[in-house]
């Protein structure tokens, strides 16, 4: 199955990058298959440093800010600690996984790591997901693939979406469903 959440991975100069990634987990999480792009800093700091922390959120909008790569800039960049045994842990994080890379096959466009999860790191309890946060997840995984569809469905989505999201949502959901429109408008515009 694929599990949705944020990965952070070291930089050269140890800074963290943060990545959104649906790796493919079995149900106790023992086994783990990470698909970057080898095109991807995630992929070029996976490659260097053979780790990474996954981590299991309930935060729409740090995911949004994740897809768009507010993350990764100086005003965007969130809460974390760095742990030199494990890596970059997100503080708003429910759960992080650390990972380690024990085969690549590189054969295909995108890179296949077959990982190794260290132990659980429990940072707070799973709040949950309501119908806007779910919406804002698809509307999240759906922007990540805007190259591979139609324009206009990619509208049509958001407009479908934003009707639940309207109705369900709490402030930290409007300023991540305000994100994902700017980014739609500002693709419509070229």
């Amino acid at each position: 199955m694929i599990l949705e959440g944020i990965l952070t991975t070291e930089s050269a100069d140890e800074r963290m990058h943060v990545s959104p990634i649906g790796p493919h987990v079995d149900r106790r999480l023992e086994t783990w298959v990470l698909k970057p792009f080898k095109t991807s800093t995630t992929f070029s700091n996976l490659q260097r440093t053979h780790r990474a922390v996954f981590h299991i959120v309930d935060d729409a909008l740090l995911m949004v800010q994740a897809v768009l790569g507010i993350c990764n800039t100086q005003e965007g960049t969130p809460r974390a600690d760095y742990q030199p045994s494990v890596g970059w842990v997100l503080r708003n994080a429910c759960r992080a996984i650390p990972l380690q890379i024990h085969r690549w096959d590189l054969s295909n466009d995108r890179a296949i790591a077959d990982c190794r999860a260290a132990e659980c790191i429990d940072i707070r309890p799973f709040w949950g997901w309501n119908r806007a946060a779910n919406s804002l997840l698809e509307l999240s995984i759906l922007w990540s693939r805007r190259e591979m569809v139609e324009n206009a469905f990619l509208t049509e989505e958001f407009e479908r979406h934003k009707v639940v999201i309207q109705k369900t949502a709490g402030d930290r959901e409007f300023e991540a469903l305000a994100l994902l429109e700017r980014s739609l408008a500002d693709r419509s515009k070229t």
